[in-house]
């Protein structure tokens, strides 16, 4: 037998109750008075304080007046409980000036493994049973009003005088430094513009302000809002002159612009003044997308945010299908399949296992994606590409001999989308995603990984998905791209096909184009260095590698009596350079420059052919470490140890 205790706010059993007095008639008949005993007229048990199922004090129900003759009255149901009006319970989801501010709270969501849900569906007249699958898989509690305060005052509050103060100077501390760390109107205008015209169609975690009514702009979440639309828009070539946090401030660098927009959110965020879980899960889903970390110990904050937005939308049950009737379905459902869509992007970035799982969802991940605005359903269809690729990749299931995905041809998949009217330059960043795709729907064994011949398939679809990403960024949309971080993250892997061939190739003609495929993706992402710390981090280490390489070559030119190639770039003397006018120095092309390098080095490679250029590196350089980072991005988990290969190599 399940006995409950009553307790007070503390968690102590509260005393039992006695009565104080028989009634009436059993006084005068001297007798045991049973008229007052809960048991005898079926009121409920005493439920603990602070359990979902107990319902406030002005619903719970009161003892039965009584007539003369002894009997209880019959008392009015409330219309809230009603038989009659029993509407299904949804998930409520906050979307306005008061429920942002907290005073709506949601239903709560309690499947069928949890032992509360049996005593709550056979005991509260407020929980629903689920409808997202047949028989459902767990009922809604609906939202119970708080009870009055009824503490007793010899017991010290939990509350103390000491928090209360603490919490004080925190909320002090965040409207005087972080809140007010945003771009200034004029500022905010153009970054705002930029980010609704190129980022939010494609990951549209927050609403277009042009089809809903803006919030008041003094609430804490609007303000962090704000600054993440201003971190996100930085990126952009057009944002470099609107980087201010103050009205005649001066204008900051990208990295510390969004270093110190970062800083902010975070410490607001982490200091709860935020209490909608609906903007809890935007901004952490948008802020992991779009958050730059700075040195390692922030390496790992972009996965810590993803599962903090995947937690706050299994909390409201988001992942549970909704009827048609919901008043916020279309919300529920866009905001979800961004989730879905930034966890496969987190484990293909970061190396990190996925948090949602096909199995784990009421919704049909066909019907949301076709239900999504024709930008976001061709991110959408990438990602469900993606989510194949990420299986090949799992621990256990490594093949033993190459595996190829199928991948439909981009230009049908837009087709399918119906995104024929979507602008250029956004497909153009949706192309480039796909090409990234491309590159790791191809794997190897690890015994020829490492090969200087792959198989055909592998070595044609790396090759044409890596010159394609060069020359869409490089060529075709220079500086109109959306910039996402899925562009940085395509340069390196394009990065890393010209380096295997680099490295491994025995052919000298195809070393030197390797080569000069990895300068134009070290120029790429030397361009984008600013913007993206992985770019950062991986020029670092190709730059070194192209040292070394020209410190073996004109070692070796030396060994094998030919001229020192490093002469080349050495200046002429005083004589023959008074005849050379700057103008004409500036004009020289940099292909020129690049072409004779690589005649030089041919000159080297044709009188020994099968030279090794990188076994005559300096032993003091970890080749092994750069060959595990470069060709590391081949494989999924590897990418969280940049700043650790950073440190390494200086």
């Amino acid at each position: 037998m399940v006995k409950f205790v009553e307790s007070d706010t503390n968690g102590l059993p509260r005393k039992r109750h006695q009565t104080a007095q028989a009634c009436e008639k059993c006084r005068r008949r001297k007798k045991r008075c049973i008229h007052t005993d809960p048991k005898v007229h079926g009121d409920p048990p005493p439920v603990p304080v602070g359990s979902p199922h107990r319902l406030p004090e002005t619903e719970r129900p009161q003892p039965s007046p009584r007539n003369g003759t002894g009997k209880p009255t019959p008392t009015p149901t409330p219309p809230s409980l009603a038989t009659g009006d029993t509407q299904p319970l949804r998930p409520v989801v906050q979307n306005g000036g008061a429920e942002k501010r907290g005073e709506a709270h949601s239903s709560t969501f309690y499947g069928d493994l949890n032992p509360e849900a049996i005593l709550m569906e056979a005991t509260s007249l407020c929980s629903r049973r689920d409808v997202s699958a047949p028989g459902g898989v767990g009922i809604w509690q609906a939202p119970i009003a708080p009870r009055p305060h009824t503490q007793n005052p010899s017991v010290p509050s939990v509350q103390s005088s000491s928090r209360r103060a603490v919490q004080d100077m925190l909320r002090s501390y965040l409207w005087n430094h972080c809140l007010p760390c945003r771009a200034p109107a004029p500022d905010y205008a153009v970054l705002r513009r930029i980010y609704f015209e190129k980022m939010n169609p494609i990951f549209p975690i927050f609403e277009d302000p042009s089809t809903a009514s803006p919030p008041p702009p003094d609430e804490p979440t609007d303000i962090l809002v704000q600054q993440v639309i201003s971190l996100a828009a930085a990126a952009d070539p057009e944002a470099t002159q609107h980087l201010r946090i103050s009205p005649n401030g001066p204008l900051l660098s990208r990295q510390e612009f969004c270093a110190c927009l970062s800083n902010s959110v975070l410490t607001t965020m982490d200091a709860g003044i935020v209490t909608d879980r609906v903007w809890l899960t935007r901004l952490s889903a948008a802020l992991s997308l779009y958050t730059q970390p700075t040195n390692a110990e922030e390496a790992d904050t972009p996965a810590l945010l993803n599962s903090r937005a995947v937690h706050q939308m299994h909390t409201l049950g988001m992942q549970m299908a909704v009827d048609d009737g919901h008043q916020k379905r279309d919300m529920v459902r866009t905001i979800f399949c961004c989730l879905w869509a930034l966890d496969r992007i987190t484990s293909a970035f970061y190396g990190r296992a996925c948090l949602i799982h096909e199995r784990d969802v009421g919704w049909d991940l066909e019907d949301c994606i076709r239900a999504q605005a024709p930008p976001f359903r061709v991110l959408l269809m990438i990602i469900t590409l993606l989510d194949k690729v990420i299986g090949v990749y799992r621990p256990g299931t490594r093949p033993n001999k190459p595996i190829l995905i199928e991948l439909p041809i981009f230009e049908q998949m837009i087709l399918d989308a119906e995104a024929l009217r979507m602008p250029s330059f956004c497909l153009a960043s949706l192309e480039i995603f796909y090409h990234s795709v491309a590159i790791l729907s191809t794997q190897s064994p690890g015994d020829i990984r490492s090969s200087a011949l792959p198989s055909p398939a592998t070595n044609s679809r790396r090759s044409l998905a890596a010159e394609r990403i060069t020359s869409i960024i490089s060529e075709e949309f220079a500086g109109q791209l959306s910039y996402m971080p899925f562009i940085p993250y395509a340069v390196s892997l394009s990065l890393s096909v010209s380096y295997r061939k680099m490295r491994h190739s025995k052919v000298p003609m195809f070393r030197n184009r390797g080569k000069q495929a990895f300068r134009k993706n070290i120029q790429l992402l030397k361009s984008m260095d600013d913007m993206f710390w992985k770019s950062k981090t991986m020029v670092a280490m190709a730059e070194q590698v192209l040292n070394e390489m020209d410190k073996a070559v004109a070692t070796l030119a030396q060994e094998n009596g030919l001229a020192d190639l490093s002469k080349r770039g050495e200046p002429a003397p005083q004589g023959e350079r008074s005849q050379v006018q700057p103008e004409e120095i500036r004009a020289v092309d940099p292909a020129t420059q690049n072409a004779s390098e690589v005649g030089s080095e041919c000159m080297l490679f044709d009188a020994v052919p099968d030279l090794d250029l990188f076994g005559h590196f300096d032993p003091t350089f970890d080749l092994g470490a750069v060959d595990a980072a470069l060709e590391g991005n081949f494989d999924f988990g590897t990418s969280t140890n940049w700043f650790d290969c950073q440190q390494q190599l200086g």
